[in-house]
């Protein structure tokens, strides 16, 4: 399942509102930004967007690790679902990673910015951890 079009970011100013006005954790492999979204006092639905550079790799390379981005924020972006204008920067060191690393890092800045317990962090395989979730975004 693929994320809706309303919950993707395409407009060059929505990436810089979120990198200005958000804060940003840093990881391995992804830098993970993050502004919360409320109109009032009522909660948005959550707009992600990934940035992939030129630096990391051929176009293939780079559509490839969208795919994964994406399956990771399908995967285990519950807490991320709701309220929050999400922005995703692969690092140069992403090219050589595979998914697990990925999911891994990704689960890390979620704990690093409160969204998540600090336990044992995110893997596919064991659905006892809370950032592992069943439903999609």
């Amino acid at each position: 399942m693929q994320l809706k079009r309303c919950q993707t970011m395409k407009r060059a100013s929505e990436f810089a509102m979120v990198r200005t006005r958000g804060t940003s954790r840093a990881g391995r492999f992804l830098v993970l930004s993050l502004l919360p979204r409320r109109q009032g006092d009522a909660v948005l639905p959550s707009r992600f967007g990934i940035i992939t550079t030129r630096r990391l790799g051929h176009a293939v390379l780079r559509n490839r690790l969208r795919r994964r981005v994406r399956e990771i924020l399908r995967a285990q972006g519950e807490p991320l679902a709701q309220g929050y204008y999400a922005v995703i920067i692969l690092r140069a060191a992403a090219a050589d990673a595979d998914y697990r690393l990925l999911e891994r890092d990704f689960c890390r800045l979620l704990q690093r910015a409160h969204l998540c317990p600090p336990q044992t962090p995110c893997s596919s395989s064991s659905s006892s951890s809370p950032c592992v979730s069943t439903g999609a975004i």
